[in-house]
């Protein structure tokens, strides 16, 4: 095959883009914020930098010599920028986090800030990274009637390098390496790419002169066509295929995440099974464009097949209860975890992803007309306006059709712009033909079939399906809020993202009370307190029934805000407290801006293993914590040990103590744990002062049951945390992996619970 070694080097570009993207986006949203928002920012100058490189080469790539030297030129300027970014990032955390601070609470600027320095920072590698396609499909596209085939196989090599680079950084690379370490595997990818095309290139050139043979023409415009443009109008219907596209994966990961774990590998098993499907699709394009040539008619009837896949998977979604992981593979793990959620990622997107795979060489065959003459200047233009609409389809839909019109009729929207896409292009394509409405009009009758027949959209608020239980159910930007209650068992949980969070059980709910009461009973003169993950106010209402002027919360999602009305008997209707402030935003990007120092500050963030929750069990994060605190302030964070590596546990409090010198650890039952730093060590008199307000506070006497359980609760002082943590390794935010086993639970337990009795 006189084009493998093309491909292979295509494959490379792909293999490392997307090893940069995973990297990337886990460096730069530390910095800007782990919020949705923050993260589509990230992803829309990573995508608009790429967007931007296709279009000015495609200018270029047609003009002689511009070949393989000038790819190789370009992966050395990636390689370079690469590089830079994992040192440019820290950098501009001071600069971004004093901008910050100068900016009202809250402000709509902020995020200006934050997609001005993402544009910053990743647009120079991600425009190199564009430029590439428009290069390699002048380098393959050397005959004219195999244009489509020949940059077929190339979108497929490239993908395929993606998938398997996405699948690399996200399970293997940042556990094993770090993040920065991950960045320079990648740099090492751009520039063996770059070595092979200077090697390969001479002997391209002299054997692609030869293979340059004439081909069929351009296929005859329609007579009748009243359309004067048609490559714009495939160029503006291919455009909006990338808005559908990309607002496909949008809502396609906020549904797989239900089902998922959402564990810090999640997204990338997401992601790298949406590239492969798109894969599969390219290598099927490129054959089939070998065999034949594309018509107008074969877009309109992938559009059409598409727009239908995309209403199919509501239902193959909804069926995903009944594929638990025990009933699948038997036994938990974390290696069958992995291969669960690859399976569920492959029954619900391998047909439309392939189905969006073959759309590319068929566009480009008919947008190029199988003419190779200026094959780059073309697809550098079809690659540059259709990433241009997945920009716009990923921000649209996250951040404005998810909310108005959640998830389920999100999907039924796109598919229903796939429909209107393919019946205007049969139109096009059936202009003279009397039967030409035959094609569009079933597909419009089995769509509106699938969309009468849909499931219920209840069940991706709780995986096994709408309950009678169920009181309320949000679909917001970045997260399904599902609240449940039984009132004659007095017991209500939350569902966010399928997950549980906040039960009301003995145990949790003993948790939750000693996170609000423990801080206000260490510091009782608190000034401003701060509550990351304010979840359903529970904690932040105890908190609140302290005699402290000001508190802020701080929560990811609003739904989960909104939700907390229907807490209002445990949170004791906290919402309506006059010292209370609210602001959605991620907990490390708020202590970046807020202008405060805090007595008291406390954190209920979601598993460590979850996949942005990680981001407050680094030392990073506990720096910035301790910058933000009063020279006496207390911080208190929740830890949970379930799930969890016992030597995972030990880093996160082996962290914590090297941060706060003055550290100890609580034991509340169950696997909850409470990490408390002091300014100085807790004394015997200060628990016997703690336990005089509990019994002078009939709320905290009645929360905690017993003013000597304050006492009782402590588990291990400082010296005894050093002992049980030990020398080893901290938890930063280049290498922190928590992997969710289910192994050590009894194990940590016993350790604790001895600790607990010697004292």
């Amino acid at each position: 095959m006189r084009r493998l070694p093309i491909l292979l080097l295509f494959f490379l570009s792909g293999l490392s883009a997307l090893i940069y993207q995973v990297s990337w986006v886990r460096q730069a949203t530390l910095v800007f914020g782990v919020s949705v928002y923050a993260y589509s920012v990230v992803l829309a100058a990573f995508m608009g930098g790429t967007a931007l490189g296709s279009a000015w080469m495609a200018r270029r790539a047609d003009r002689p010599g511009y070949g393989l030297s000038v790819y190789a030129v370009l992966q050395i300027g990636i390689a370079l920028s690469g590089a830079l970014i994992p040192f440019a990032l820290p950098g501009l955390m001071p600069l971004y986090a004093s901008i910050a601070r100068s900016l009202p609470a809250d402000s709509w600027l902020l995020m200006v800030v934050r997609s001005l320095f993402s544009a910053l920072l990743l647009i120079p590698p991600t425009f190199l990274m564009g430029a590439t396609l428009p290069v390699m499909a002048r380098a393959v596209a050397r005959r004219a009637g195999g244009v489509g085939s020949a940059v077929g196989q190339l979108y497929a090599a490239e993908t395929l390098g993606a998938a398997i680079g996405c699948g690399l950084a996200g399970l293997f690379l940042l556990r094993i390496l770090g993040t920065q370490q991950t960045v320079f595997v990648a740099v090492g990818i751009n520039l063996l790419a770059a070595a092979g095309a200077w090697w390969v290139s001479p002997r391209w050139q002299v054997e692609g002169g030869k293979s340059q043979v004439a081909g069929r023409k351009s296929p005859v415009p329609n007579p009748q066509s009243p359309i004067s443009n048609p490559q714009s109008l495939l160029l503006a219907a291919y455009t909006l295929s990338g808005f559908v596209a990309l607002g496909y994966e949008v809502v396609w990961a906020r549904i797989l995440a239900v089902f998922t774990l959402d564990a810090v590998f999640s997204f990338s098993i997401m992601l790298s099974t949406y590239l492969l499907g798109l894969t599969l699709g390219g290598w099927i394009g490129a054959g089939w464009m070998r065999r034949r040539r594309a018509r107008l008619a074969d877009f309109a009837g992938l559009q059409m097949a598409l727009g239908l896949a995309g209403l199919t998977t509501l239902f193959i979604f909804s069926r995903f209860s009944d594929f638990a992981l025990e009933d699948v593979f038997g036994v938990y793990s974390v290696n069958n975890l992995i291969l669960y959620e690859y399976l569920l990622g492959f029954l619900a997107l391998i047909l439309p992803t392939t189905l969006l795979g073959l759309l590319f060489p068929v566009v480009v065959s008919l947008y190029t007309g199988e003419e190779a003459g200026a094959v780059g200047r073309q697809v550098g233009r079809i690659s540059a306006w259709n990433t241009g609409g997945a920009i716009l389809g990923s921000l649209a839909v996250g951040f404005w059709l998810i909310p108005w019109l959640g998830l389920q009729a999100t999907l039924i929207a796109l598919g229903l712009v796939n429909l209107l896409i393919g019946g205007g292009a049969f139109w096009l394509a059936g202009m003279g033909r009397r039967n030409w409405w035959l094609i569009p009009a079933a597909s419009g009758l089995v769509a509106l079939l699938l969309i009468l027949a849909r499931p219920s959209s209840l069940y991706l608020g709780f995986r096994q399906g709408p309950s009678e239980h169920m009181i309320y159910y949000g679909e917001g930007v970045g997260s399904t809020v599902a609240v449940f209650e039984v009132p004659e068992n007095n017991f209500k949980v939350s569902f966010v993202n399928g997950r549980i969070e906040v039960p009301t059980d003995e145990i949790s709910m003993r948790a939750f009370r000693m996170l609000g009461h423990l801080p206000a009973l260490l510091k009782p003169d608190a000034q401003r307190a701060l509550m990351l993950s304010f979840g359903n106010g529970i904690a932040t209402g105890s908190l609140d029934t302290h005699a402290i002027p000001a508190i802020d919360a701080v929560d990811l999602s609003a739904e989960q805000i909104k939700a907390a009305e229907l807490y209002w008997e445990e949170n004791y209707n906290v919402l309506r407290s006059p010292r209370l402030q609210l602001h959605v935003e991620d907990g490390r990007n708020f202590l970046l801006q807020t202008p405060h120092r805090y007595d008291i500050i406390t954190t209920d963030a979601t598993h460590p293993s979850n996949t942005s929750s990680w981001a407050l069990f680094t030392r990073e994060f506990y720096e910035s914590v301790a910058d933000r605190m009063t020279p006496d302030g207390v911080f208190v964070q929740w830890m949970p040990f379930h799930s969890l590596l016992e030597s995972d546990y030990k880093i996160i409090l082996r962290t914590f103590a090297v941060v706060f010198p003055n550290a100890t650890l609580w034991y509340t039952g169950g696997s909850h744990t409470l990490l408390v730093a002091t300014p100085q060590p807790i004394s015997e008199a200060d628990l016997a002062r703690m336990m005089r307000m509990v019994e002078q506070n009939p709320i905290a006497l009645r929360d905690l049951e017993r003013a000597s359980f304050v006492r009782a609760y402590l588990a291990m002082e400082t010296a005894t945390l050093h002992a049980y943590t030990g020398d080893g390794p901290l938890s930063t935010d280049d290498d922190a992996f928590f992997l969710p086993f289910a192994d050590d639970v009894e194990q940590i337990r016993q350790q604790v619970i001895a600790a607990q009795s010697a004292r």
